[in-house]
């Protein structure tokens, strides 16, 4: 009963979060079990699986990163086997399902996911400025800019994308030009500590919710306290 419950409770919750974006339709019952089953039912994510947490990710860069994997603008470089699935899961799906999926998705309550690099955040904080620009002080990512949000997301994820930014495979197909500007920006991060480090310190970010003077006591002066 409890377990019945809370599903109630969360489908509910979704639901209502879901008004949010007026006049698109949620997904078709089977559609999201496609993603669910390396993203996980709350769409947590799966490290294991080489699967990101994207519950909560701006409905504009979902829907933008699964037209990129069907049209090939990311995911068929050389050796990119997690890439690779992607590709084959959204040649599947045509812009009007990309638009469901991405909405539903975005929609989906935050889910705090477990930390996995034994990284220094403080020692990354001064890395993370050329980061800031585009993603934000709060790390809660920029929808005009097109930067996701990387406050609370799935760090090992983060990590594999500066590795496959450094070796071309991801930012290097015809028509990605914010995959381009990235491969500038991680090579500019330069060792495998520095890369744990400015990580470690973007995904301890509070995001775009409102957090106590505690908890933002070792971000920068104005990072913490705003609410969007």
């Amino acid at each position: 009963m409890r377990v019945l419950a809370a599903g109630f409770i969360f489908a509910l919750g979704l639901a209502t979060s879901f008004s949010a974006h007026a006049g698109v339709p949620p997904p078709r019952p089977t559609e999201f079990d496609i993603c669910q089953g390396c993203h996980g039912v709350f769409a947590q994510g799966n490290a294991e699986l080489g699967a990101p947490r994207i519950a909560g990710l701006d409905a504009q860069y979902l829907g933008r990163q699964l037209a990129d994997f069907r049209d090939r603008r990311r995911g068929s470089g050389a050796g990119d086997a997690f890439g690779a699935q992607m590709v084959t899961i959204a040649s599947m799906l045509d812009d009007t399902t990309i638009g469901r999926l991405a909405a539903y998705v975005s929609a989906m309550p935050e889910v705090q996911v477990p930390t996995t690099l034994s990284g220094d955040g403080k020692a990354g904080r001064a890395a993370y400025t050329t980061c800031a620009a585009c993603h934000g002080v709060n790390g809660e990512g920029s929808v005009s800019l097109g930067a996701p949000r990387l406050a609370g997301m799935t760090d090992s994820y983060l990590a594999r994308q500066f590795v496959a930014y450094a070796s071309g495979m991801r930012g290097s197909s015809a028509g990605d030009d914010r995959g381009a500007a990235m491969r500038g920006i991680t090579a500019g991060i330069k060792g495998d500590k520095a890369v744990r480090d400015v990580i470690s310190y973007a995904v301890s970010l509070p995001g775009p919710a409102t957090f106590s003077a505690t908890a933002c006591a070792d971000h920068p002066a104005g990072a913490c306290g705003s609410s969007r």
